[in-house]
């Protein structure tokens, strides 16, 4: 199995509650992964079976706690500003349509591993955090994990952007999504019609021994 596949179930697991999103980001977090944790062992069974079971309930921890709007538009980049507020809105649907199926390939295949988060170190500005984890493979790697969050306009907590292993995703997206405009001569359309993440990079970087 490849490593972004089993590191997306983790993530998604880790991932806070759209009802818990207020309060100490940390605890929302840490919070969150045990019910989630605990529904997704629970039915693991029929989401196997039932692949529009678990689009659903990745859309459902995924949605509310995400800014899918915010991180659409950063991952556009230039082409944002470019594009017009229909295809804005499209690449938007695309983007999450992407990310719930593919959270979902990884999703039924957690086998259990150990999660832990690092301490929490608080920022300057009030309306940003940061929370690491250290996801623990069963062979013995450690893979870090790092969300960056933002408060809305409601207070509430929405992570903007994820690193995984050291790779900045949000960075990522943008340079796929550049790289495709210019691969279909300039055609925002055609770019979106086409969006696919490409994870190769996170399947090849190298994970840190679990030094015991």
């Amino acid at each position: 199995m490849k490593f972004w596949q089993r590191i997306s179930a983790v993530v998604l697991l880790a991932l806070p509650l759209g009802a818990q999103a207020t309060g100490h980001p940390q605890q929302i977090v840490e919070t969150a992964t045990n019910a989630l944790l605990e529904r997704v062992l629970k039915e693991k069974a029929v989401l196997q079976k039932d692949p529009q079971a678990l689009y659903r309930l990745v859309d459902e921890n995924i949605t509310p706690f995400v800014d899918v709007d915010g991180i659409a538009r950063s991952v556009m980049g230039q082409y944002f500003r470019q594009a017009t507020p229909a295809q804005q809105k499209e690449f938007a649907r695309v983007f999450k349509q992407s990310l719930v199926r593919t959270y979902a390939k990884g999703l039924t295949s957690y086998e259990n591993q150990k999660i832990v988060f690092k301490p929490y170190k608080a920022g300057a500005d009030a309306g940003k955090a940061q929370v690491d984890i250290d996801v623990h493979g069963n062979g013995g790697q450690i893979y870090p994990v790092t969300f960056q969050l933002q408060t809305d306009k409601a207070g509430e907590w929405k992570v903007r952007n994820i690193f995984i292993n050291g790779i900045n995703l949000g960075l990522t997206f943008r340079n796929q999504f550049s790289s495709a405009v210019e691969a279909n001569r300039g055609s925002i359309d055609a770019a979106i019609a086409g969006w696919a993440p490409d994870t190769r990079a996170l399947d090849d970087a190298p994970a840190k021994a679990d030094k015991k």
